[in-house]
């Protein structure tokens, strides 16, 4: 299965997407590969496209007493693709 950067000019299908939220920006891109094509293989597609890879916040915390919390927010990498099949 192959993970392409742009939408290919062969016809084709999209068939859903599939995300990897890696745990760190360290993370080596052949792992973020593996879990792009191990959950697009769940829909047995031929390819997926990379529409996103950004640092984005991913959830957030309350700190400090009641009457004065403060909210932090949780940052990390998301990378979306579309699962394709082709025609």
């Amino acid at each position: 299965m192959k993970i392409l950067r742009e939408e290919p000019t062969r016809p084709h299908v999209r068939l859903g997407e599939v995300r990897a939220e890696p745990s760190s920006e360290s993370v080596d891109v052949t792992r973020i590969e593996d879990t792009l094509r191990k959950e697009a293989a769940k829909l047995g597609v031929d390819a997926v496209v990379v529409v996103y890879d950004r640092t984005r916040i991913t959830g957030a915390y309350l700190t400090g007493p009641w009457w004065g919390r403060s909210l932090q927010t949780i940052e990390g990498r998301v990378v979306i693709a579309v699962a394709i099949k082709y025609q």
